[in-house]
């Protein structure tokens, strides 16, 4: 009789203990904050930041959002919140008014998103990001192998507005994909499973104006402040002397 008690004892703390795990980590996000809240939360959390309007909420899945905001002294800014621990909480903000990746999940490039917040001081009406590989070459056990250089460029329109995001473009995705296969396959160790492995790759971005000029945008706030955590790649701005066009390469 006492084995039968322990036994059912024993079952329901361990249906206990699965419930509360999942209602922890797993139970669906409740709703996301509001303006007001989200003001009020992310002065309270990062003080000097000073965020006077909470320019929009963009939904990137059930768990991720993006807040683009603009804050006193006339800076643009966002924050990355993440549904963890049973609550929304943020886990990055930044006033650097510089384009960034975020990497969702760091080992599938299907879930990184292009992010951006742009002071309209600058005029700038279209923006062209950049999935860039140099060339080169490498040895290994006496073999030397040349490395193609690869260029993929992606153009967005602003359309007025001074923010945005944009999923990863599928080709640079699957590119990405191919180039760990690749190199999974001849470096057999723990590091060959990140996409980052590669020092030669890099994201990039270019501003242009209303006339297809080169404009770097003049609101951008080098003495902005980024902290948190969060998986994020800040671009390097790219001047059209380190851009490639079809008869460089040829």
């Amino acid at each position: 009789m006492k084995k039968r008690i322990w036994f059912f004892a024993l079952l329901a703390v361990i249906v206990l203990s699965a419930t509360a795990i999942y209602w922890f980590y797993f139970s669906k996000p409740d709703p996301f904050l509001t303006n007001e809240q989200l003001i009020e939360e992310i002065n309270q959390v990062f003080p000097e930041a000073a965020v006077k309007e909470i320019q929009d909420t963009i939904s990137i899945d059930e768990r991720h959002r993006v807040v683009p905001f603009v804050a006193e002294g006339d800076k643009y800014g966002f924050s990355n919140w993440q549904w963890q621990q049973h609550k929304w909480e943020i886990v990055s903000f930044n006033t650097m008014e510089q384009p960034y990746i975020w990497k969702i999940n760091s080992e599938d490039p299907t879930t990184f998103r292009l992010v951006w917040n742009i002071h309209p001081a600058g005029q700038v009406d279209y923006l062209t990001f950049y999935l860039i590989r140099q060339r080169g070459y490498h040895s290994r056990d006496g073999q030397v192998t040349y490395d193609p250089g690869v260029q993929m460029a992606k153009k967005v329109a602003l359309q007025g507005e001074s923010y945005g995001v944009l999923q990863l473009p599928a080709d640079w995705a699957v590119f990405m994909n191919s180039l760990k296969k690749v190199e999974s396959a001849k470096n057999h160790d723990i590091f060959s499973n990140h996409f980052f492995f590669d020092k030669s790759m890099y994201f990039g971005w270019t501003a242009y104006d209303k006339l297809g000029k080169e404009t770097f945008p003049k609101g951008n706030n080098n003495n902005g402040f980024s902290t948190g955590g969060g998986d994020l790649d800040f671009l390097m701005y790219l001047n059209e002397s380190k851009i490639e066009s079809p008869k460089d390469g040829e």
